[in-house]
């Protein structure tokens, strides 16, 4: 009985582990983690030679909107490389092919944060999220972690604690 309580243990701190390990940005020397886990994988768009989108989604919980629509809230990581502008020449053409209301502008580690809102189009409803900017050497980021309006409040702890836990190995 013993050993079944101490392997059950040893599962759990095992699973807390994998739940905060860091995972690395490929090609380059940033990585994150999702400290309360329930975040998933979905898939990698390469856009040309120079920059590639990873997208996570949060996959712990359904997560329905005042609307009764169930939303996914995500986490977009834009990598651009041999990028030789500033953060914000980048921030600003980020914004010119995707504009928002800024609602918060914050200096983050050596680069730029946001919080941020805008009104999706297609589906006409309204969205908040937290964004990054973070240069690598001559790689740019964006970080970007969003959901509806109405669920934001609900996850900006969680989206705080993955842009806290954002380390740059030198």
């Amino acid at each position: 009985m013993k050993a079944i309580k101490n392997l059950a243990i040893i599962v759990m701190l095992a699973a807390c582990t994998m739940a905060s390990a860091q995972i690395k940005i490929p090609e380059t020397k940033v990585s994150f983690a999702f400290p309360n886990g329930g975040w998933k994988y979905l898939e990698t768009s390469k856009i040309n030679d120079n920059t590639n989108v990873y997208l996570y989604s949060y996959s712990k919980d359904y997560v329905v909107d005042n609307a009764g629509d169930t939303v996914i809230p995500f986490m977009r990581i834009y990598v651009r490389k041999n990028y030789t502008g500033t953060v914000f020449d980048m921030a600003y053409s980020r914004f010119m092919v995707q504009g928002f209301q800024a609602l918060q502008e914050y200096p983050f580690l050596d680069g730029l944060g946001y919080l941020g809102a805008y009104t999706n189009d297609g589906d006409g409803k309204d969205y908040e999220f937290r964004m990054v900017y973070i240069k690598d050497r001559n790689i740019m980021l964006e970080i970007r972690l969003e959901t509806t309006l109405d669920r934001f409040d609900d996850f900006d702890k969680e989206f705080q604690s993955i842009l806290e836990s954002i380390k740059v190995t030198k």
